[in-house]
């Protein structure tokens, strides 16, 4: 075969790239059996004989043979690896999931309650910066620092919250068989346990409000308000246009526009915690003004006297109004 006939270097280069045409691959093979290897490696004057060149190949060919593939304990060690750092995430995913609660088995959150008496009001800053003021005849339950999801709270009595905003975790109160979720507003919840009603006014932003043994649930807005009917177990929502009053109640200021005698004397009764009865043809009257009800009752029931032109007095404990 004529060797000038093509570049043999070409076809070299293509046979070990695999890219040969079949007819390439043919007239390279030709051209290799006609060459004189030998003489070729001979002329680089490294051997002097072609058993030195057959032993040099031998030799290479005994090493690959001899040679051990790589040890599977690195395969191994690279699973266990691979199998510890998977236990890594799996353990921080578990530790994410789950912070609460593995928390509150390691270091529990310590629950408290701040009482009022009769006549008292206290003001108390939560843990996430929301400002509680609460009415006389109160309790309020609440954790010493907030984990979880929701910040939770209860209530038996009358409180008014500024709730701080947070929209990753709701602030839910529990008043009875009334609860109510916030973002960040402000708002009044009445919730007595004895009480007929459990109301809830909203005076600035937007609450949710839902009763257990009922399915009504209510979005409440500024100047709105629900109440829950212990006895019917229904919760209805109304305008409150006189919501802002709220702002002064907190502080044990009642401003009555208007409001039944009957209905000044109850939120007496609650403030002070004493029992006040009404003499005959009070309890239809109308009172207007306002009262501190932080001052002594005494001193409550003589502007209230004064004002509606009855007298009062007490027997046993309970105090009477008279005409």
């Amino acid at each position: 075969m004529d060797s000038n006939s093509f570049n043999p270097e070409e076809l070299a280069h293509k046979w070990l790239t695999g890219t040969l045409t079949p007819d390439e691959k043919s007239r390279f093979e030709q051209w290799y059996a006609d060459f004189n290897d030998e003489e070729l490696l001979l002329s680089n004057g490294r051997y002097t004989s072609t058993e030195q060149i057959r032993e040099t190949i031998l030799n290479r060919i005994n090493a690959g043979i001899n040679e051990q593939p790589a040890p599977p304990v690195k395969i191994y060690k690279l699973w266990r690896n691979l199998a510890a750092a998977a236990a890594v995430v799996v353990a921080i995913g578990i530790a994410v999931l789950y912070r609460a609660p593995i928390l509150n088995l390691v270091d529990p959150v310590k629950q408290l309650k701040m009482t009022t008496n009769p006549g008292e009001y206290k003001q108390i800053f939560l843990a996430d910066g929301t400002h509680i003021w609460l009415s006389p005849a109160t309790t309020l339950s609440y954790p010493e620092k907030f984990r979880g999801k929701l910040r939770d709270v209860s209530i038996d009595g009358e409180a008014y919250f500024e709730v701080k905003h947070d929209t990753g975790h709701p602030f839910v109160i529990q008043s009875g068989a009334v609860k109510t979720v916030v973002l960040g507003t402000s708002f009044d919840i009445q919730a007595y346990a004895h009480a007929k009603s459990i109301d809830v006014t909203v005076v600035s932003g937007k609450v949710g409000v839902s009763a257990k043994a009922s399915a009504n649930t209510a979005m409440v807005t500024a100047n709105q308000r629900t109440i829950y009917q212990k006895a019917t177990a229904r919760l209805v929502k109304e305008n409150y246009p006189n919501a802002a009053k709220f702002l002064d109640r907190r502080k044990g200021i009642f401003d009555f526009s208007g409001a039944s005698l009957a209905e000044v004397v109850r939120d007496l009764e609650i403030q002070y915690g004493i029992p006040i009865n009404l003499g005959p043809g009070l309890t239809s009257k109308t009172f207007y003004g306002r009262l501190q009800t932080t001052e002594p009752i005494n001193r409550t029931l003589e502007k209230l006297s004064t004002v509606m032109e009855i007298r009062w007095e007490k027997q046993n404990g309970t105090y009477l109004l008279h005409p």
